[in-house]
């Protein structure tokens, strides 16, 4: 603070030719603690102050004198821009303030009382202010536990009136904050949770000890995420527990003027800042733009809302980042009773913690559906061998994006099954799921099935038209099953689906764009087939993106006694059964080549538990275990433990099993087989091999 705030600017001077007698009667009738003494020039050659004058008084000293025979020369003078903290403990009771060589001013005691009055009072209503802006609650209680404040927040935390709570013992008003104990004891309870009526409290008490011994409670609600702090009520103990409350609360708080200079800040804030305290007190918040932002710096300097009092300024919530660190600032202006903008308080909190949270919850969400959608298909599916555990995970794996995926393997080992799980588990899930069959449509349909056709593309189409299988599974997933079947004529087409994503009907003159994943699935060994020209390398590879092998049932024997389990449950609930099977026969299914896989063991499940007498399946028939497993051995594998006819009998059964769930009709079978469709008829009903 500058003298020049508060000196007298028009003091009464003598001149030194005046007698004592006048600087007698000037202080008797003027309240001055000092009198300038100037010559005739009007320079000031000394000064006589009131306590001087009382002394020659005492002494007797003639009246008539001359003052300049008594005054005091060549004075202690001060400039008008000194400050007046460096004023206190000097013994004057009066200075004479000086510019160059000219007075301008007397400055006294009572002037330095008034100084301090003034700034006590805009420092009583700065630290009002900030009390009142923050979201803590806050309550104090003195040596006999008596609470000497409570903040609004507080009050309303607790739900008791502030007037009536000031004065009472803290165990009648709050004694779950259990602040006698820290009283005593003098150690800060920190971050206590208090359950409070329907409310849930963190409660940090603290005692301090200075002048007088105070306790603080810091209160945070939870529930309503109220972060405020409680007003004191008088200047010096609030100047120390307001100290105390800052530097304790880990928000950062910072206090700026109406300009915007930065007046107070907390080591909180300081930390957030990665500033020192004094390096950051003096700078003005335009210095910080990257927190407070420009929309916030353009109304805190336009004051107060016109339309409002003193008490309607709003806060300013926004959110901010220095560095990696995010921030949550909230501004409340400082409006004086009558109106006038007399700065800002600002709260600051480091929410990168809970960013950090919600980022790792969204992570742990996101394993926790996969790991749902993985139990959810071990579940359906049976997976127990280690092989078929391995090609789970890698199914699962392929499901999370879109390439297209070939799956091979022998017939019924489960290839479907695979394209259903790469469907449920991928992010189409929610969309169409079409299957088709290449080898079991005419090539003379297959074509407007898969691409659809415009109307009147060709005798006998529809007037409307028709919509192929391709643009029905549009947005979704296609399993084009048997894709060895494809006649070259489409293999064409479909290339250029898996090219381009388009498709063009039968009959149509302008592609259509398609948005649909491709999975295809083949029992032939698709490369010997590009090599002898019956499919296209280009097509080939393009579908071969993601190759999928399922291994044959006989290379993954620990699938065997669950599937067994599953299917025995399966047909015993169909037909209202009880059966099961005996430990011979299970022993026997796992030493069995099961050439048709796990469709041959679904159809031997059922066949057994229709056919054997009594609730045990003791034995299986002979064509299923002797002849399927002799088509897999080794001519010098072969035990000859049956006769010649029994041997050859099982090699056919088996071989045209596998022919008929290859080909479906037995004249399909025929010509594969190079033998007479009626041939084959007769076999077949000689053997007990019915046709579906």
């Amino acid at each position: 603070m500058e003298i020049s705030r508060y000196m007298n600017k028009y003091p009464i001077t003598l001149n030194e030719k005046d007698p004592f007698g006048k600087a007698v009667d000037v202080f008797a009738s003027h309240k001055t603690n000092g009198i300038p003494i100037v010559n005739d020039k009007g320079a000031m050659t000394g000064i006589i102050s009131l306590a001087r004058a009382f002394r020659l008084l005492c002494d007797d000293v003639d009246r008539s004198v001359p003052l300049e025979n008594v005054m005091i020369k060549d004075p202690i003078v001060i400039e008008p821009e000194e400050d007046i903290d460096e004023l206190i403990g000097r013994p004057v009771s009066a200075l004479p303030v000086v510019k160059g060589e000219r007075l301008v001013g007397l400055y006294s005691m009572p002037d330095t009382i008034r100084a301090y009055y003034n700034s006590t009072k805009a420092l009583r209503l700065e630290l009002d202010t900030i009390i009142k802006g923050l979201y803590n609650g806050i309550v104090t209680i003195d040596a006999s536990e008596t609470v000497r404040v409570i903040n609004p927040a507080a009050a309303a935390a607790l739900g008791v009136d502030v007037d009536a709570v000031i004065g009472k013992n803290i165990n009648d008003v709050f004694p779950q904050a259990g602040m006698s104990e820290v009283m005593k004891s003098g150690r800060a309870a920190i971050n206590r949770k208090i359950r409070y009526g329907d409310k849930t409290f963190l409660v940090t008490c603290t005692k301090v000890e200075g002048d007088r011994e105070i306790g603080i409670a810091i209160i945070n609600d939870f529930t309503e995420l109220a972060v405020v702090y409680e007003e004191l009520s008088q200047t010096k103990e609030v100047m120390q527990e307001l100290e105390t409350i800052i530097e304790t609360s880990s928000d950062g708080i910072l206090v700026a003027d109406e300009k915007g200079g930065i007046t107070k800040v907390n080591t909180a804030l300081a930390e957030i800042f990665a500033e020192k305290t004094e390096a950051i007190i003096g700078k003005n918040i335009t210095d910080y733009r990257n927190v407070f932002g420009e929309d916030i710096l353009n109304r805190l300097h336009a004051g107060p809302q016109e339309s409002g009092d003193a008490g309607s300024a709003k806060s300013l919530p926004l959110c901010a980042k220095i560095g990696k660190t995010r921030l949550m600032v909230v501004v409340n202006p400082i409006v004086a009773n009558d109106g006038a903008h007399s700065g800002f308080v600002a709260d600051i909190q480091d929410i990168t913690r809970v960013h950090e949270l919600e980022r790792q919850v969204n992570r742990l969400e996101i394993l926790y559906r996969q790991e749902i959608k993985k139990s959810a298909v071990t579940e359906k599916y049976i997976f127990n061998d280690p092989v078929s555990r391995c090609l789970l995970e890698k199914v699962l794996h392929v499901a999370k994006v879109d390439s297209t995926v070939l799956i091979t393997g022998e017939s019924g080992v489960g290839k479907e099954v695979v394209a259903e799980i790469l469907f449920n588990s991928g992010s189409r899930a929610d969309k169409p799921f079409v299957k088709i069959n290449c080898g079991a449509i005419p090539e003379t349909l297959l074509e407007s099935e898969l691409f659809g056709y415009e109307p009147g593309a060709f005798t006998g189409a529809g007037k409307k038209g028709k919509l192929g299988i391709l643009e029905i599974a549009n947005n979704g997933t296609i399993f084009l099953d048997e894709i060895g079947a494809l006649p070259i004529s489409l293999q064409v087409k479909l290339l250029r689906v898996l090219q381009s994503q388009e498709i063009m009907r039968v009959g149509g003159i302008a592609p259509k764009k398609i948005d649909v994943r491709v999975i295809a699935a083949t029992n032939k060994d698709l490369a010997e087939m590009v090599r002898m020209g019956n499919f296209r390398a280009d097509l080939y590879y393009r579908l071969n993106v993601v190759p999928i092998f399922v291994m044959p049932l006989r290379e993954r024997k620990e699938d065997i006694p669950a599937l067994l389990h599953h299917f025995l449950g399966k047909y015993n609930a169909k037909y209202k059964l009880n059966k099961s099977f005996g430990a011979s026969v299970i022993k026997q299914m796992l030493q069995y080549g099961w050439p048709g896989n796990v469709r041959e063991l679904e159809n031997m499940v059922e066949r057994s538990v229709v056919t054997s007498n009594g609730d045990t399946v003791e034995e299986l028939p002979d064509e299923t275990l002797h002849g399927g497993r002799a088509l897999w051995l080794k001519p010098d594998d072969v035990r000859f433990n049956q006769n010649y006819k029994d041997i050859v009998n099982g090699y056919e059964t088996v071989l045209l099993r596998k022919a008929l769930e290859q080909y479906g009709t037995t004249r399909k079978m025929s010509a594969a087989l190079g033998l007479n469709q009626s041939t084959i008829v007769k076999k077949m009903s000689r053997l007990g091999i019915a046709r579906w």
